[in-house]
């Protein structure tokens, strides 16, 4: 693989790469709305803030200068990269479905809409409303206390005067 090709894996976000002293640093200017901390292994990768502006943030990521660990600093800044573009992808795909469902409830009438259900298929559980016929939702079972078949104690008895 070649320097560009290493290069290109962090999109847009890549800023520079650079040596100072016994540290390799790999600088990221990436959105302001995305997060980075406690996305990394501390232990082994530093992070400084250079500068902050009303839009993107530049990071620097710094390890020490040898093979093992710039190839551990480049696989977590690509994970942290990855983990930001899903989350984006992730609100654009929520804002789009929130469209449709303002439209479909908009050309839809009360009744129509009372029954809808949002199945989803390949695993992914399915996050149904039941709703009772006089537009209620069912009362959840308390399982705090349940049935035993062990005798709980006598409660006292009242004394006949």
């Amino acid at each position: 693989m070649t320097l560009f090709d290493n290069i290109q894996k962090f999109g847009k976000s890549f800023h520079s790469i650079r040596k100072h002293e016994e540290y390799f640093i790999l600088d990221l200017n990436i959105s302001s709305s995305w997060v980075y901390d406690g996305l990394y292994n501390k232990d082994k990768i530093a992070v400084k803030v250079n500068k902050t502006a009303l839009e993107s943030t530049l990071l620097s990521f710094y390890c020490l200068d040898n093979p093992a660990d710039v190839v551990f600093l480049e696989n977590e800044v690509t994970r942290l990269i990855q983990h930001n573009n899903d989350e984006e992808e992730k609100t654009k795909l929520l804002n789009e479905k929130r469209k449709e469902l303002e439209l479909l409830f908009n050309s839809k009438k009360l009744e129509d809409l009372k029954s809808i259900n949002f199945t989803l298929n390949d695993g992914i559980p399915k996050f149904t409303k039941k709703i009772l016929s006089n537009g209620e939702e069912p009362r959840e079972r308390n399982t705090l206390v349940g049935e035993s078949s062990v005798e709980g104690p006598k409660g006292d008895e009242k004394v006949k005067k």
